[in-house]
């Protein structure tokens, strides 16, 4: 299943990083809508199983990746969201002995977004993370991208 990118106009694009059970189902969600969707996990278990069609999601049946195929690339390629319109990162926030939340998947999420981000871009984070976090990853976007929040790109959380 690959998605045809290249030949976009003024569809929007969007970059889901984390294809488990939040991430996969949104991003399909997104392409079954029409907009192109570039889906990126890091387990190449589960990007195989993607391109051949097959779920590992309860809730995502093969149909909807069927359904999806034009709309929707699964990856673990970095360099495919690179100047896309819109990323959501919907990754574990586990919780660490101390209690505190543990944000090295987010944190290394927005570091690998960064530079990937063009003026304009906005950035949703669907992960579950706690008061200031969101001034902290858009702080670790700015300095990987040379962008200012609020400014060259948007950053919310859900």
């Amino acid at each position: 299943m690959t998605a045809t990118f290249s030949a976009r106009t003024e569809v929007a694009t969007v970059g889901v990083v984390g294809l488990g059970d939040t991430g996969l189902p949104l991003a399909l969600s997104l392409a079954d809508a029409g907009t192109l969707t570039v889906g990126l996990d890091a387990d190449p278990a589960r990007i195989a199983a993607l391109r051949i069609g097959e779920s590992y999601v309860p809730q995502v049946s093969t149909d909807a990746l069927e359904a999806t195929a034009d709309w929707f690339e699964a990856t673990s390629d970095p360099t495919l969201l690179a100047g896309l319109d819109s990323y959501v990162i919907c990754l574990p926030v586990p919780v660490g002995p101390d209690g505190a939340a543990d944000l090295r998947h987010v944190m290394g999420a927005a570091e690998l977004l960064g530079p990937l981000l063009r003026p304009g871009a906005a950035v949703e984070v669907r992960s579950h993370v706690p008061p200031g976090a969101i001034t902290l990853l858009a702080a670790r976007i700015a300095a990987a991208s040379g962008l200012r929040p609020g400014v060259d790109f948007r950053i919310t959380g859900a």
